[in-house]
């Protein structure tokens, strides 16, 4: 199998046409061409992945966020994007990487919609769309608590003790509405003002966390990862399935 037919297989899953516009998915390092001689999926590129594929000949992986880029202004003020250093080492060691993002995000049964699952939401609408129906946000009813119970449930269901919530929070009695958003949702907190009790994401500014006061919208912060590794487990336990062969997800634990 060459990563073409990989891709296509992955599109099945996350049609990749789902990601916001200016997403960097699809075959991010690479040819489609490559002959796939040995697969993993990885949360994200670092050096200890990079070190595992070359001593386990995998010259292939599948990762949730992109390879990272940098913003080079040439002399005559345009902009380019260019790879940084670790980007270009795994582009050099011969590796071919497939991207899924924020296609993942917002697919039906990916990381939102593994939120839903975990917190019990119903009658749940999308937010933050990218195209169609499509949208990385959800936000619906869960059974009512109280906000102490509340954080108890965030980080029982995923797996974190990093919480950061804004001063309002503290002040609600009732909690019966949330809107969720796996990663960083915080620019689009205009889109659920007025619609829920609690919006959980991740890297919240402290100027949203301001917002967040001033319009009466409790705010939780967790880790990045910790809102997206439920529904990466799923999707590498479907392609896993799809494949025939358990393949292995590697990600950093610190950060969940």
């Amino acid at each position: 199998m060459n990563v073409g037919k990989l891709l296509e297989i992955v599109n099945t899953l996350v049609p990749l046409d789902y990601a916001f516009d200016d997403d960097f998915v699809g075959i991010t390092v690479g040819s489609q061409n490559s002959k796939v001689s040995g697969l993993a999926v990885a949360h994200e590129l670092e050096h200890s992945v990079l070190d595992y594929s070359i001593m386990n000949n995998i010259n292939t992986l599948i990762t949730y966020h992109p390879p990272s880029l940098q913003k080079i202004i040439k002399e005559d003020g345009t902009e380019t994007l260019e790879e940084d250093s670790l980007t270009k080492k795994f582009r050099e060691s011969g590796l071919n990487i497939i991207t899924i993002h924020t296609a993942q995000d917002v697919c039906n049964g990916g990381n939102a919609d593994s939120l839903v699952n975990l917190f019990k939401m119903t009658e749940t609408k999308v937010f933050a769309h990218t195209t169609g129906e499509f949208g990385a946000g959800r936000f619906g009813n869960i059974q009512k608590t109280t906000n102490k119970k509340f954080i108890k449930t965030v980080e029982s269901k995923l797996n974190t003790k990093v919480l950061r919530t804004n001063e309002y929070f503290q002040n609600i009695k009732d909690i019966d509405t949330v809107a969720i958003l796996p990663g960083s949702g915080t620019q689009f907190i205009e889109d659920i003002i007025s619609k829920v009790d609690v919006f959980i994401t991740g890297d919240i500014s402290h100027r949203y966390l301001l917002k967040g006061d001033e319009t009466h919208l409790g705010l939780i912060q967790v880790n990045h990862l910790s809102t997206e590794i439920p529904g990466m487990k799923k999707f590498v336990n479907n392609l896993s399935n799809e494949l025939g062969t358990q393949l292995e997800y590697f990600y950093n634990k610190y950060y969940e």
